[in-house]
């Protein structure tokens, strides 16, 4: 993906793409050839959305969908103006073209027989390219060569699906569940909730400062480096909703599928806040039970509480290990997998401030989610 978000035309295909061969990814753009360079600050971002069709003749007619960016051929080779210039065309990490105007022809001859990378770039008259944070804008898709009548671009679902690992918590008879923490405290949680506000994959040419954001309102708004696409377009992979869960009976927890066209991911983005449309102040996570220093002594009530926000970007694994990036090709299965039986661990209940207990187990919980990600 390019840093502005890519938003695709016509229908989408979703038939037969988890038979489709897993052909390994791509090549993308080096761009040794042309150097980024840095948009305006306080100029509008420029903005492409891409439609593919098939032509009668020969191969498929692209078009680019702008917003705040003028085609200048006639001034090519001359002073770099903001939000002007041409476009630079690659296929399978080659440029094929330079685009003067929204459309082109792009010949079948000119694509491998299967699943071709398509990118798109803005760029300058001086044939730099346009750049925010130092990431290219534009657009980066697959296609289908395949495709004989219509929409050749690559759609997949990304299915995400929220779990728990027990480990040393167990289900207790009377409800709720219970587990004896690294300080030795012997907790029984009666009733509990949490709130989902954000999950989504980010795109391998997105920039992720650092791992890890726990600041409102940085983490609400999603600022382009965090979130992994610009504010013009939301992010295609993002769940649409706030989702709940009870933490006093935690289960395993399908969510939604969202479909992308983004090429590759490399990370996760998991926040827990307040649900979109709630007040200000409304928990995010809250917790209630007994704690005892001793199995068989007396329970003394607790209950933790934050309203906070917390979120960290996350490492990607499969079954075999850490995975460095993930083709959408074939569809893609994510499971968030947080530990219940180390989720009150590092609390004193018997002392210390209350007060920020709930941010604390928040921050463990997600400090120590895995996100597997398998076929879709």
């Amino acid at each position: 993906m390019r840093l502005t978000r890519v938003a695709l035309g016509a229908t989408a295909i979703f038939g037969g793409i988890a038979a489709w061969p897993q052909d390994p990814l791509l090549p993308a753009v080096d761009h040794s050839q042309h150097p980024l360079l840095e948009h305006p600050a306080g100029e509008p971002v420029p903005f492409m959305r891409v439609h593919m069709h098939s032509d009668l003749m020969d191969g498929f007619n692209l078009f680019l969908e702008t917003r705040d960016f003028r085609f200048t051929p006639e001034r090519v080779d001359t002073a770099n103006v903001a939000n002007e210039g041409h476009a630079h065309l690659y296929l399978n990490g080659q440029k094929v073209a330079r685009l003067y105007s929204p459309w082109h022809h792009v010949p079948r001859a000119n694509l491998r027989e299967g699943i071709n990378r398509l990118e798109v770039e803005f760029s300058t008259n001086d044939h730099s390219t346009w750049a925010v944070a130092g990431q290219p804008i534009g657009a980066d898709i697959l296609l289908d060569s395949r495709v004989n009548d219509g929409d050749p671009i690559l759609r997949s679902q990304v299915g995400y699906t929220l779990d728990w690992e027990w480990g040393r918590a167990r289900k207790s008879k009377s409800g709720g569940w219970s587990t004896v923490t690294d300080l030795g405290y012997h907790v029984h949680v009666e009733a509990g909730g949490l709130v989902t506000r954000n999950l989504e994959l980010v795109p391998c040419h997105v920039p992720v400062p650092g791992r890890r954001a726990s600041l409102l309102p940085a983490l609400l708004t999603l600022p382009t480096a965090m979130a992994g696409h610009s504010s013009l377009v939301p992010s295609e992979s993002k769940i649409s909703r706030s989702y709940t869960e009870d933490l006093a009976r935690p289960q395993s927890m399908f969510l939604e599928s969202r479909v992308v066209t983004d090429p590759e991911y490399c990370s996760a983005h998991y926040l827990i806040a307040r649900g979109k449309g709630t007040v200000p102040g409304a928990a995010a996570l809250w917790l209630s039970g007994t704690w005892r220093r001793a199995e068989g002594s007396i329970g003394t009530p607790f209950e933790l509480r934050s309203a906070g926000a917390y979120g960290e970007f996350r490492a990607l694994q499969d079954a075999k290990g850490p995975v460095e990036r993930r083709s959408i090709v074939g569809g893609i299965g994510v499971t968030v997998t947080r530990s219940l039986g180390t989720l009150l661990d590092g609390i004193d209940f018997d002392g210390g401030v209350a007060e920020g207990r709930g941010l604390q187990v928040m921050r463990r919980l997600v400090s120590q989610t895995e996100v597997r990600v398998d076929g879709g």
